[in-house]
């Protein structure tokens, strides 16, 4: 079960790269002359977006498989391996351009969510599920950071908004993978009666109109690696804050502030170069 649900969790990553790379080259046709559904609504017009969602798709579904049978910080890990490969997407496919901060930022953040991921390596997969309330405070609670990052001119922060909305909607995920692991398909039955799907679905739309956006002012890797850092290390915390997974200490926890602190630097350098032109604009 652990390698066929490290298989999803790289399957995820793989599609998920892809997608990413469609729905960029899209938002360069359409431009971003419309805002939120009415751009969605032009969107869903374009085949080749279409392909992005269906390939979005199976990355939920390998992630929501992959949720139920591995640890969080495994998922999260091998999820984050197809940055690389949408960097020479980037270059060669879409036109972009990458000065060596930008590099240094993209790489110090895989490596950074890789380290993090590997101190809490052995923690547990399938969990109790949580509470409606639970689901409902998270949901609120990650909704306004979301909502203030999203705000921003810069392509990098609102990728950083969209990984906020990904930390609620893994949990969502996990919710579902985790009730069909204990209870098999009647499972999902008891997961509908429950706020999480729904607001799952909801967080979703929002962070594809986001997403869109952020493709049409950063690059495509960039903000992929943005929006998954924050996906992936605040997935982990959910695992040690909602799930009760062990926090890491001795070794283990030396090594997780080096991945946090290579995390940080890395989307400082993001960040902090986009930021930069966009004020000198």
């Amino acid at each position: 079960m652990f390698f066929l649900g490290s298989a999803l969790a790289l399957i995820c990553g793989l599609a998920n790269s892809a997608a990413a790379a469609l729905e960029k080259r899209e938002m360069m046709q359409v431009g971003v002359g419309e805002r939120g559904l009415a751009l969605l609504a032009i969107l869903v017009r374009r085949p080749f977006w279409l392909l992005a969602m269906a390939l979005s798709l199976l990355a939920w579904t390998a992630e929501a498989g992959s949720l139920g049978l591995v640890p969080v910080p495994v998922v999260t890990s091998l999820r984050s391996l197809g940055r690389g490969g949408l960097v020479v997407i980037g270059h060669r496919w879409l036109g972009e351009r990458f000065a060596l901060i930008e590099l240094a930022g993209v790489i110090l953040l895989g490596i950074g969510g890789v380290v993090v991921a590997s101190t809490v390596i052995g923690t547990g997969a399938a969990e109790a599920p949580l509470s409606s309330l639970t689901e409902l405070l998270l949901a609120a609670g990650l909704a306004l950071p979301a909502a203030a990052l999203a705000r921003s001119r810069s392509g990098i922060l609102k990728g950083a908004a969209v990984g906020v909305l990904f930390v609620a909607t893994g949990v969502f995920t996990k919710e579902i993978a985790d009730r069909v692991v204990r209870h098999g398909m009647p499972g999902l039955y008891h997961v509908l009666l429950t706020p999480g799907p729904w607001l799952m679905v909801v967080m979703s739309v929002w962070s594809l109109s986001l997403v869109q956006h952020a493709f049409a002012r950063a690059n495509a890797a960039s903000v992929s690696a943005a929006s998954t850092t924050v996906s992936a290390n605040g997935l982990i915390v959910a695992g040690v804050v909602l799930y009760h997974q062990p926090l890491a200490h001795g070794s283990d926890l030396v090594v997780l502030t080096v991945g946090i602190v290579l995390s940080g630097i890395g989307a400082v350098a993001l960040a902090g170069r986009e930021i930069y032109t966009l004020t000198r604009a």
